[in-house]
């Protein structure tokens, strides 16, 4: 019978290791989002480790030991590659916004990001504070937090893992992300690209006219206008690329779950 000292030890040690993982999908996600307060990371990580504990209560053989240390990197490595599938899936709506930026001209327009002290362009943030909305309206973020809660029954803590093993499934959903952003950006892109080479003719044909002191203003009013008129198909093509999160987490779980 396990004393009660130990069986403590023993929680502790679970709990440090549930923590870890959570921490480690907090990290790399998206969500709750990189403006977010560390201290309510902090809380979140905490909520989340207590929850994954309450619902899987059988305490493994763990104790508060120099071998805990040896777990931590794979519980760590879980948590951030489940993270990672979900901020490669946000990431189409980044490449959208970058895609936009480039296509209406308005990547001289710069806002300063004070989290990563760099600085994004003004239609990749609106695309992107757009595409979190979408995020959580679609429940996404609800998808996400199950799946990293499921992880500890699919993967127990002290489970042995083979993070480089979900590495061919990365890349393969990194170039899904960037093919649906870019194909989301193609009409805007290639109105934007009319527009240039009409200007281009009309200041070919009359020199003296000089339409590119005006072509700045016409490519911004077209690019946007052909924004809005697209907005609700990149909204649709937004929101299916985010319902592949799950089957998405699903597959690198799979992946590193050692035999």
């Amino acid at each position: 019978m396990t004393s009660l000292p130990a069986f403590a030890l023993a929680e502790a040690a679970a709990f440090v290791l549930a923590a870890t993982r959570v921490a480690g999908f907090v990290v790399a996600s998206p969500f709750p989002g990189r403006n977010v307060p560390n201290q309510a990371k902090i809380g979140l990580v905490l909520m989340l480790a207590w929850i994954a504990r309450a619902a899987q209560p059988a305490t493994p053989d763990l104790g508060l030991d120099l071998a805990l240390f040896g777990l931590v990197p794979g519980e760590l490595g879980i948590g951030l590659v489940i993270g990672f599938t979900v901020r490669v899936t946000f990431s189409a709506a980044e490449v959208l916004g970058a895609s936009f930026a480039q296509a209406t001209g308005l990547t001289f327009g710069q806002v300063y990001d004070p989290t990563l002290g760099g600085e994004d362009s003004v239609p990749s943030r609106v695309v992107t504070l757009f595409s979190m909305l979408l995020f959580l309206g679609l429940g996404a973020h609800r998808v996400a937090l199950a799946y990293a809660l499921e992880s500890f029954r699919a993967l127990p803590l002290g489970h042995a893992v083979a993070i480089g093993a979900a590495a061919p499934s990365m890349v393969d959903f990194l170039g899904q992300a960037m093919d649906a952003g870019v194909r989301l950006a193609v009409p805007v892109m290639a109105i934007a690209l009319a527009v240039q080479m009409a200007l281009a003719l009309v200041a070919r044909a009359s020199p003296s006219l000089q339409v590119f002191s005006v072509g700045m203003g016409v490519t911004v009013a077209a690019g946007l206008l052909a924004i809005l008129g697209t907005i609700d198909d990149a909204a649709v093509g937004l929101a299916g690329e985010l319902e592949r999160e799950g089957p998405r987490i699903e597959e690198v779980v799979s992946d590193v779950a050692a035999p």
